[in-house]
């Protein structure tokens, strides 16, 4: 049970992939309701929508009787609504068991309901520090950027209210922000993707932006700033429809459907022109009617992580659930906390190969305190040492640990203590001094 339609498409895949022939997927409430039927063995791929359709459009199925067993993927998001409170009325024999990386608690819950009050205790947890331990993730490295002293007032607001009456009037879209962040971000990006090393051809990167309207602008800028580029960025966008739905968490990133014949006549314009420029640039033929979307949705995630994308921006899809191993940095100028923090972060942290040791983040907000509260909550107060790669600044001059408030000392310093204490190396014999240069040595 998966709650977005890109989530079935790509969890069918994962299936087929481990075991080929092992499941059925469903287009339509229709379809769900005749894999149910079939008597082939085969697990089910479907999303909550499709089942909570089916539940109140039949009052009578024989599997309302049957043993059924439900896994549900990304159990903190919209397994807590009306769906749930029918599954409950209409399946009799049933059980149900949830996975998530960023549970529910009530530190971030917006409501009565938690991961916990739904789904019931905790039966295993496996953590972000668990997966770096065992290499099967990267650490996270995270520039707070600042490169517009004249907005600092607005990048370093952490009001949500404020933000949000920010975010309406445009102030954080004033065109010599975007011009700015977009400068920053084409002098740096080949230093962040490595594609300074050599004949590498390194990685790509996604920008995550707050609005549709954020999108077009960058969009255009980054565009307009390497016209006169030989080698310019091929950049492509993706955005739908977004629904203003209740939120379950604080943090959660508003899902986008598949149809953008929804959205105002100025984003489905500008989707259109994003779709038609990579059209010319791929030979491709895709539009914005529903159909045509979604297979522009599938070959663009595709490309990314061929990597015959070097950027894309997006708004909320691609930054839940869509793996791409050659994707090694992030531009954030967005609002994440929480569960979307995590989330997004985490599309650049999967393993590739040796030159791929962290996960790039470059933030364009105030993020700090935000992601040591997402790290710490879906983790422990130790959680960012493990997870955070320091920067090269924190290491060579030291740094305050926020988790524990601890200093820190750099390199610098810890060098200048051991000259001092120690001028001739070759005089440290006595174990009292060894213990001593040690202890120096590993004070960070």
């Amino acid at each position: 049970m998966v709650d977005r339609k890109d989530l079935d498409y790509q969890t069918m895949k994962e299936y087929q992939r481990f075991s080929p022939d092992s499941v059925n997927g469903s287009d339509s409430t229709a379809g769900l309701k005749r894999n149910i039927d079939k008597d082939d063995n085969k697990i089910i791929v479907t999303t909550i929508q499709k089942l909570n359709n089916l539940m109140k459009a039949e009052a009578t199925l024989p599997v309302y009787e049957q043993q059924v067993v439900f896994i549900f993927d990304e159990c903190h998001r919209s397994q807590f609504g009306e769906a749930q409170k029918n599954l409950h009325k209409k399946f009799k024999r049933y059980y149900q068991f949830g996975f998530t990386g960023t549970p529910i608690f009530p530190e971030n819950a917006l409501g009565a309901e938690t991961t916990a009050s739904v789904f019931g205790r905790e039966l295993h947890s496996y953590v972000i520090t668990d997966a770096i331990r065992d290499e099967k993730v990267l650490k996270f490295k995270v520039d707070y950027n600042d490169v517009r002293p004249q907005f600092k007032a607005l990048e370093t607001e952490t009001d949500e209210i404020k933000l949000t009456a920010a975010e309406n009037k445009r102030l954080l879209l004033h065109p010599d922000r975007i011009k700015e962040v977009s400068q920053y971000i084409l002098k740096n990006f080949k230093l962040k993707t490595h594609r300074n090393q050599g004949g590498q051809k390194g990685f790509n990167a996604m920008f995550a932006v707050n609005s549709v309207e954020a999108a077009k602008l960058y969009y255009e800028e980054l565009n307009n700033l390497q016209k006169e580029h030989d080698r310019k960025l091929k950049i492509a966008t993706i955005f739908s429809y977004a629904a203003n739905e209740e939120q379950n968490a604080v943090g959660d990133i508003q899902d986008e459907s598949f149809e953008p014949s929804a959205m105002d006549s100025s984003a489905k314009e500008f989707l259109a022109k994003a779709i038609n420029d990579y059209n010319a640039m791929f030979r491709t033929s895709f539009g914005v009617d529903s159909k045509e979307f979604q297979n522009y949705y599938r070959d663009l995630a595709k490309r990314v992580k061929s990597q015959d994308i070097d950027l894309v921006i997006v708004v909320g899809m691609f930054l839940t659930g869509f793996d791409a191993p050659t994707l090694n940095t992030l531009f954030v100028d967005k609002n994440l906390r929480y569960h979307g923090l995590m989330q997004a972060f985490s599309r650049t942290n999967r393993i590739y190969d040796a030159t791929k040791t962290f996960g790039n983040i470059v933030t364009f907000r105030d993020l700090e305190q935000a992601t040591v509260d997402a790290i710490t909550l879906f983790g422990d107060k130790n959680t960012k040492n493990v997870v955070l790669e320091k920067s090269y600044e924190e290491y060579l001059k030291g740094f305050t640990d926020i988790a524990t408030g601890d200093a820190r000392k750099g390199y610098i310093d810890i060098v200048k203590e051991l000259k001092e204490q120690f001028p001739q190396p070759d005089e440290i014999v006595t174990e009292a001094d060894k213990k001593a240069f040690v202890k120096i040595s590993v004070s960070t």
